[in-house]
């Protein structure tokens, strides 16, 4: 799950513009992107910097939140997604994801289990259907 909001509008907006093939993303685009999403949704008139912009696309490169995009740069300056189908919004459960339900299931079911375990698990479970379900 995103650090915050913002950080999950900066995600789906970079998402959306790295879907669109049929327009060159430079980084510069990409922070335009982002400052007017951010205005347009919160108000928020700083906008953001293009070093924001470049930790959103390492994150979302990495595990760290389960996205793993195959973002790309090409021609040296524009970026895109390497497989032109994919989406952060488009991701299915992980085997992690289903096991990590199963053992929630389970421990609400149980209720002589103690309780910290139950909350830790719970809590990995709410951070990641938050993720997916793109939830703020």
């Amino acid at each position: 799950m995103p650090a915050n909001k913002n950080a999950l509008i900066r995600y789906r907006t970079i998402d959306n513009c790295l879907r669109n093939r049929y327009r060159r993303w430079t980084l510069d685009d990409l922070v335009q992107a982002c400052c007017d999403a951010l205005y347009d949704m919160e108000g928020i008139k700083k906008g953001v910097c293009a070093r924001t912009v470049q930790m959103d696309m390492q994150i979302m490169r990495s595990e760290k939140l389960g996205y793993n995009a195959p973002i790309e740069v090409y021609d040296k300056i524009y970026y895109r997604y390497a497989d032109p189908d994919y989406s952060i919004s488009d991701m299915p459960l992980s085997i992690e994801d289903c096991k990590l339900l199963k053992k929630a299931i389970t421990l609400l079911s149980e209720n002589n289990r103690e309780k910290t375990e139950t909350i830790e698990v719970l809590e990995k479970v709410k951070a990641r259907l938050r993720s997916i379900l793109s939830y703020v």
